[in-house]
């Protein structure tokens, strides 16, 4: 899990880029400064994006976006209340304005920028679709899986490109949905499935989780394209904005290796 992400260290780059925000007023933008927090709409333990560490604290890079934008419009980075939301309730928590951001491993896909009423700020992780097995099958191939019970997360696009690659494909499985990827895991380690598909990313953190990160192999066929990143409701431009700027504030920044540490002599170049 990310202790201290190196974004986090030059968060003050980002109040600076955006610090003309306040010239405008929008709705979330008032509600965020009204309440003096952000309602950051997180994944609730999933290692590397968004897990408690042993404090307490959640770390992990979409809670360091949620950092970024309370620094760049409350001026603290700890000004952020994190809203633990599994995949099927996270997009109905943002549309109600239960949080003021989603920064939990979303997927941007055509279906939910055009048809939710949210809008995708921009991409803060790359990830792909893989699949996970217990090492005694002696699966090395996801073409291999015909007839296998594969456990996945209900509300996701995994669930869907499950569907679409073993039809391609010409094979058969039988869906073992859970609603979060404590449950999913847990089902996998108890033998409820054969297999386990998810992001990449989150296998490889789930693994590390099992009792013997051994008995498990993640297979080399990655399967889609998952483009993760934030998101906010439609309707409100200069949220949008700080958001979307937020984002890139931290891609740039970590680009050109700017931090806390050298953000003065930064400036000064």
């Amino acid at each position: 899990m990310i202790q201290q992400s190196r974004v986090m260290r030059w968060v003050p780059v980002v109040a600076l880029m955006l610090g003309s925000a306040g010239l405008a007023q929008a709705a979330t933008l008032d509600k965020v400064r009204e309440q003096d927090q952000l309602r950051c709409g997180v994944n609730a333990a999933q290692a590397g994006f968004s897990a408690l560490d042993d404090a307490g604290t959640y770390r992990g890079l979409d809670t360091d976006v949620c950092r970024a934008i309370a620094a760049a419009v409350l001026g603290d980075a700890e000004k952020v209340y994190f809203v633990p939301l599994d995949s099927v309730e996270r997009f109905t928590a943002l549309q109600s304005g239960d949080v003021d951001v989603l920064s939990r491993t979303t997927t941007w896909t055509s279906t939910r920028d055009t048809t939710l009423g949210i809008h995708f700020t921009g991409v803060s992780y790359y990830d792909g679709q893989a699949f996970m097995v217990a090492s005694d099958l002696g699966v090395g191939s996801s073409l291999e899986l015909d007839g296998a019970a594969v456990c996945t997360q209900s509300g996701t696009t995994s669930e869907l490109n499950l569907a679409d690659y073993f039809r391609t494909h010409g094979m058969e499985y039988s869906p073992v949905v859970f609603d979060s990827p404590e449950q999913s895991i847990a089902g996998f380690e108890a033998g409820r499935c054969d297999v386990l598909s998810s992001d990449a990313s989150q296998l490889y953190a789930q693994r590390l989780q099992l009792a013997d990160p051994d008995s498990a192999v993640v297979l080399p066929e990655v399967i889609s394209k998952e483009p993760l990143g934030p998101a906010v409701r439609q309707g409100d431009d200069l949220w949008f904005n700080i958001v979307k700027w937020s984002l890139f504030a931290m891609l740039n920044a970590e680009e050109m290796g700017i931090t806390s540490d050298n953000v003065d002599e930064m400036l000064n170049s």
